[in-house]
Order: C-alpha cells, then structure tokens, then sequence
C-alpha cells in the first residue's frame, strides 16, 4: 500500500468454531447491491463471502466515497477462531487520491508566487485530514458494529 493512504490490520478474536463464525458473518452480511437502498430492512453488512474469506463493508443510508472495505479471512485457533482483517479505502480512492494530491503537489512546486505556495499547501493538508478523518470514523464503526455482533456469543461455552 502506498504510504499515505489510510489502512489498518486488525483481528477479532471469537469464542465460536471456524464453522459458527462463517455462519454467524453470513448472517450479517448481505450481498452488495447498486442503487440507493430504500428499505430499512437490512443486514449490517454487504458485501462477498467466500469459504474462510470475505470482502465487506458497512450499510449506510448515505454518501461516503471513503467507507472501509473490510477484506479478511476467519482463522481457526483451537477451540475458538479469528477474524483477520484488513480495513483499505475502496479502490477509485486508492487510485483518484494520490494522483490529485500529486497534481496539487505538483502545481505548488510549479508555482513561483509564495502567497499561492501556502495556499495549495494549506489545501493538500486539508484534501490528505479530512478524507482520512472520514475513513476513520467510519472505520471505528464497522469495527464497533463487528464486536456487537460477535459479542453475544463471544463468551458462551460450545
């Protein structure tokens, strides 16, 4: 992954079989469909489930180019298992943000007016905080909503 763009590897540890966890991630994850969701019926999730891998993200009722795609696969670990996840932007961001950033990066460079110089430099600052602030916070709410989902049977003996 390129350097600046925001990612984070976690993992969940579950007091659930390999098999009862797949089960339970199908259970809140739907698959991902286009167009705005009119319904209130849904799952928490969307997105694809494999064998032991999965690609989701979180359903929301509004616009944000930079919600989290939790890629991963569940572990097993004994008597329980693991969900090891890596949290990246979708990948038009991965693509679109480095390149503007590296056009107003360069524009600065380009320029010979100092006054315009912190300008574009206050503006690439404030492209880079507010989408990574952005993935973030919607980053800490999937994993939220992951741990309430797994939180229930988390601690129950098999």
């Amino acid at each position: 992954m390129i350097a600046f763009i925001p990612y984070q590897r976690f993992e969940i540890k579950i007091k659930l079989s390999q098999d009862a966890t797949r089960e339970k991630l199908a259970d809140i994850v739907e698959p991902r469909q286009l167009g705005w969701r009119f319904s209130n019926e849904h799952k928490p999730f969307e997105g694809e489930l494999e064998i032991n891998r999965f690609k989701i993200s979180r359903v929301i009722r509004y616009r944000n180019s930079f919600l989290p795609v939790l890629v991963g696969g569940i572990q097993d670990d004994l008597d329980a298992s693991s969900l090891q996840i890596l949290a990246r932007p979708n990948w038009f961001v991965i693509v679109l943000w480095p390149l503007l950033l590296l056009a107003f990066f360069y524009s600065t460079i380009i320029s010979a007016d100092v006054t315009s110089l912190g300008l574009i430099l206050l503006f690439i600052l404030f492209f880079y905080g507010v989408p990574t602030l952005f993935f973030n916070l919607e980053l800490n709410k999937a994993k939220k909503l992951l741990n309430e989902q797994f939180e229930t049977e988390r601690f129950s003996l098999p």
